[in-house]
């Protein structure tokens, strides 16, 4: 049977940038296949959508452009930060990743592309965006029980005993 969206599969995968550089694979992930609840976006859409179809112990290749990846570069997600707002000037280094606190107090992965006399450019675009990337799937596991959701607005607050519900 045919893999379709609800369908949990197990999969090996490695995923490599256009010139054959290894980013990542089931095995380093996961130290084997990787369960996937096919349609839940627990994984990016072209890797989703390459599944679809797949039969057990088959294999393929798919080249995904960015926009089946990890996105474009998106030239709003360059933020210009006064250097002084930095407490450890040690750590400005071009390509050096820092955690950027938005203003709803969020930590969000950036990278220091730019860094003039009174301001530093960070890149809160994804590592991978803007790159083709090369997928190579196996499905080795179909049938499979969903694991449990948790649902990520339920902060496990109780009323206790003083509830009637």
């Amino acid at each position: 049977m045919s893999v379709k969206i609800g369908d949990v599969v197990k999969v090996e995968y490695i995923l490599r940038d256009e010139d054959g550089t290894l980013i990542d694979s089931s095995e380093i992930s996961n130290g084997g296949p990787v369960k996937i609840h096919v349609g839940m976006g627990q994984v990016f859409k072209g890797f989703e959508e390459s599944l679809i179809g797949m039969e057990i112990g088959q294999e393929k290749e798919v080249i995904l452009p960015p926009d089946k990846a990890f996105g474009e570069i998106d030239p709003i997600l360059f933020i210009k930060i006064p250097k002084n707002q930095f407490q450890e000037k040690e750590a400005l280094k071009l390509g050096n990743k820092i955690d950027v606190i938005g203003p709803n107090g969020v930590s969000s992965p950036g990278w220091i592309r730019l860094i003039e006399d009174d301001f530093v450019i960070i890149d809160m675009n994804p590592p991978l965006a803007g790159r083709t990337l090369k997928l190579n799937l196996k499905l080795v596991e179909t049938g499979l029980k969903p694991d449990p959701y948790i649902n990520p607005f339920h902060f496990g607050m109780s009323c206790g005993d003083e509830c009637d519900h």
